[in-house]
């Protein structure tokens, strides 16, 4: 991660220590309910598992909380998940340190609930108690076929999306968000982090890349758009961004985002002296 530390954005000492905060200890479990899906996974041992055919399907959507969500492609015309969920100690001033009993009840409860409306399946955790829960970590490894379009949302930590073949749709607020070796259209954001894009697209449309306090950088089939190249620390003071813009002529529009944060899009091969070399090459 030697790259990105060299164009990490320092935002000001009051973001950077707010957003890594809210990035592993705020975020929680999106709200969900037991009504209007159908149960395919029940909590064993903190592991949940689920393989589901997908005749029919189109578009898979997945919402996680705060921990690791890793999506690939699979092997057969089925989408297999493992999800595994630890309870962190809850803690006031360092001092005080205990373990939820509620978090603890509704962890052993723990189902994944499947939704399939028309060609749309989307697939969530759910506790018995109806809310979120801050203190649990998630680690989801999801395949799915190549043909189908992902979108995939989640509060905090580390999303890794790679080998899909007909779309993406993503969104991190705080964290590390990686979409690779994709083809289709994309659509991408975070609030607080880096966002990190191979694009093996034949057919780029329109492009917008763009960091509202941070960089933002493009390379399209070896051309190099965006701000020059510096490392030196006060060209990493970002306190306003920039957006890159470009019109490929394709079908597949890709739109990349961040609030605060570095965003780099490649699309083909690098440059033969590309600025950021080391940024756009790092998988």
């Amino acid at each position: 991660m030697k790259a990105i530390a060299r164009t990490r954005l320092l935002l000001g000492a009051g973001i950077v220590l707010l957003a890594g905060a809210a990035a592993w200890y705020a975020g929680g479990t999106p709200p969900a309910t037991q009504t209007g899906g159908k149960e395919v996974a029940h909590a064993a041992a903190g592991i949940l598992t689920a393989d589901v055919p997908v005749a029919g399907v189109e578009r898979v959507t997945l919402a996680a909380g705060s921990g690791q969500m890793e999506i690939k492609p699979a092997g057969d015309d089925a989408i297999h998940v493992r999800l595994e969920l630890r309870q962190n100690e809850r803690r006031i001033l360092w001092v005080y340190h205990w373990m939820s009993g509620t978090t603890a009840r509704d962890l052993a409860g723990a189902t994944l609930v499947l939704d399939r409306r028309d060609s749309t399946l989307s697939l969530r955790l759910a506790y018995p108690g109806g809310v979120s829960h801050d203190d649990v970590q998630q680690k989801w490894i999801v395949q799915m076929p190549a043909r189908l379009t992902v979108s995939a949302s989640q509060q905090a930590g580390q999303l890794k999306i790679q080998g899909m073949q007909a779309g993406v749709i993503a969104q991190l607020h705080y964290g590390d968000l990686e979409i690779l070796d994709t083809r289709g259209p994309l659509q991408a954001s975070i609030t607080a982090g880096r966002l990190h894009v191979i694009s093996d697209s034949a057919q780029p449309g329109a492009i917008r890349v763009g960091s509202s306090f941070g960089l933002g950088i493009l390379s399209l089939n070896g051309k190099y758009y965006g701000p020059p190249e510096c490392h030196a620390f006060w060209c990493s003071i970002h306190l306003v961004g920039n957006t890159v813009v470009q019109q490929a002529g394709g079908k597949d529009d890709m739109d990349l985002r961040a609030t605060f944060g570095l965003v780099d899009l490649r699309i083909g091969p690098l440059g033969d002296e590309q600025p950021y070399r080391r940024e756009f090459a790092e998988e």
